[in-house]
């Protein structure tokens, strides 16, 4: 799992999703700058040519949908210039059509119809039809194709071509959210590579030029684009892993365009004369690995959520540009409720250590490398110290981190991701019942059960009873802890036009076709 630190959009069906028998069609203006979306600056007419500089917060193996590292929201940048997502992420936790025109249950969720735009084609001229969607979903599922994505496919039971245009699924188990699966690697319908060393082949508004896996990829606009022309001729992307680096590369004019998650970045933009783009779209916590002591023991776990103060983390760590987490149910969920999240308190937390016998706990924390994670992990350090809690904090790269996580080769470590944008998801990936992403190793019927009920449901107000249950029940046996909701997105050039208002996306995925550059 990468650090998905899963823009376009669509007016919107439901808040929530809540596909009923009327289900959610596509409108015209789908893609983010084209006037669906609010941009952050008048910037007047749009300019057509020249070539747009964007730096990468992360290298990549792959240009195929197939790696999880380009489906992660810095990278989908890159990823929506060479492929068109069949489901978008709009406002709220929203999930809308794009490429698709539809995606409508049978009664009971267990059957899903796609219909396709048509006359769509890939860049190399074939159909994007029916059977190309089917064969992309295959292609993933398959163990070689090394897609995190196939714990999703798995889902499917069955898939039908029922005409050019429309594919019918057919699903192990009811999924009211069935749809929210094909925002990402699911949904970027692509023709396998030619080779192990070639881009698959998508059908965005641009297609590949030159590529230097890991360091720097040019891409060219797409001459037979089936919708709106991208703007810029062409997009040179450079990788630029370290933050300060990317940062002084857009302030001196190497880049037009970059991620940050940096909040003293956001602070500072304004100051350097340049324009930033954020929303929700990140969420810290902490993770228990429950199958091993001490932390398999609820109350151990209690005590060290007693020991946090999230209003500190968040004013020391993000500046105050963020806010409080106070449970896998984000903020602007359609799903929100009263929420029952234990306030800081210390003394508990001692005597809750006394009382399952671990007075003096101490364990080691995982963190990656970067500058935002060291100072999260040390702020807590200081916390855990004043509950007589002594915390070692353990540096590790990205890559490392990730596997100690898939692994379970931890005691606690430092979680940052974008899953709970989407509330359907994140429930079912990260506390399910046989959890694809179940990290910690957390079993708990009340929260199986409830999670099941929500989604095999297509009322929104049950549904939204079923994921509270749940969530509530996460909460109070804390196999994770919720620390804050962070702002992500991009900085830009004074001279990058048509940037847009992502202010009220969970997940912040913008088309590079959509953004210009000023003359």
């Amino acid at each position: 799992m990468k650090r998905h630190t899963h823009v376009l959009v669509a007016t919107a069906c439901t808040a929530a999703l809540a596909l009923t028998a009327g289900a959610c069609s596509a409108s015209d203006d789908t893609v983010s700058g084209d006037g669906a979306t609010k941009a952050v600056a008048n910037d007047g007419p749009a300019v057509d040519g020249g070539t747009l500089k964007i730096g990468l917060d992360r290298p990549f193996a792959k240009l195929d949908p197939a790696d999880s590292t380009l489906t992660s929201m810095p990278m989908m940048i890159l990823t929506n210039a060479l492929y068109d997502p069949l489901m978008i992420n709009g406002d709220n936790g929203a999930v809308q059509p794009h490429l698709a025109k539809s995606f409508t249950p049978n009664a009971d969720a267990t059957g899903w119809t796609l219909d396709l735009r048509e006359g769509v084609t890939f860049s190399d001229g074939k159909p994007l039809d029916g059977q190309a969607v089917v064969d992309h979903v295959t292609r993933l599922s398959k163990p070689e194709a090394k897609c995190a994505c196939a714990a999703d496919a798995a889902a499917i039971g069955g898939m039908a071509v029922n005409s050019p245009t429309s594919v019918v699924f057919t699903l192990k188990a009811p999924n009211a959210a069935f749809p929210n699966l094909f925002t990402r690697s699911l949904g970027y319908v692509s023709e396998a590579p030619a080779a192990a060393d070639s881009p698959a082949v998508g059908s965005g508004p641009y297609t590949v030029e030159s590529v230097q896996p890991g360091v720097s990829v040019t891409l060219a606009r797409n001459p037979s684009y089936w919708g709106a022309k991208g703007h810029a001729d062409k997009l040179v992307y450079k990788v630029l892993p370290d933050s300060d680096s990317r940062y002084q590369s857009l302030r001196s004019g190497d880049a037009d365009l970059i991620w940050t998650e940096t909040p003293a970045q956001y602070k500072q933009a304004a100051g350097d004369g340049l324009r930033a783009t954020t929303g929700p779209g990140s969420t810290s916590t902490v993770l228990f690995n429950t199958k091993a002591a001490p932390f398999d023991d609820p109350k151990v776990r209690k005590a060290v959520q007693y020991a946090v103060d999230r209003e500190a983390v968040e004013k020391i760590v993000y500046l105050g540009q963020g806010k409080v987490s106070d449970g896998p149910i984000g903020s602007t969920s359609p799903y929100r409720g009263a929420a029952a999240y234990p306030a800081h308190d210390a003394a508990k937390a001692r005597a809750l250590l006394a009382e399952s016998g671990h007075p003096d706990l101490a364990f080691e924390y995982l963190v990656d490398n970067r500058p935002e994670g060291q100072q999260r992990a040390t702020v807590l350090q200081q916390m855990f110290a004043e509950a007589g809690i002594k915390m070692t904090i353990k540096p590790m790269d990205s890559a490392s981190l990730g596997t100690a996580m898939y692994q379970r080769q931890f005691q606690v470590m430092d979680f940052v991701t974008s899953l709970f944008g989407d509330t359907d998801t994140a429930l079912a990936s990260l506390y399910g019942t046989n959890a694809p992403y179940n990290f910690t190793g957390w079993n708990s019927p009340v929260a199986g059960q409830a999670i099941a009920a929500g989604r095999a449901t297509l009322d929104q107000d049950r549904r939204t009873r079923s994921y509270q249950e749940a969530a509530q029940a996460v909460v109070d046996e804390a196999p994770m802890l919720f620390l804050t909701e962070n702002p992500v997105g991009f900085l830009a050039s004074a001279k990058t036009g048509g940037l847009p208002d992502v202010s009220k996306r969970t997940v912040v995925s913008v088309s590079p076709a959509a953004l210009w550059v000023k003359k």
